[in-house]
């Protein structure tokens, strides 16, 4: 299982690959079970620079595989 840390170690992987994106800022970060309830996740909102405009998403991530199992941007979870 995936702590904080390890989570925001894919996200930073995940936005240097997709994005070539360095730089973000986590505004939230939450571990709860996904919308079906079967698997426990991280949900991370951040805040970044692209092409030098301030931006935001929401990014999900599977707290056992480390996999990314969503991203949006200009969105973010509510708590």
């Amino acid at each position: 299982m995936l702590d904080f840390a390890q989570g925001v170690e894919k996200v930073k992987k995940h936005m240097k690959m997709a994005f070539n994106i360095d730089e973000f800022t986590i505004t939230m970060a939450k571990q709860e079970k996904d919308q079906t309830n079967e698997r426990e996740v991280w949900r991370y909102n951040i805040e970044f620079l692209s092409g030098g405009k301030q931006s935001k998403a929401m990014i999900e991530i599977n707290a056992t595989t480390g996999d990314v199992i969503l991203f949006q941007r200009e969105s973010q979870w509510r708590l």
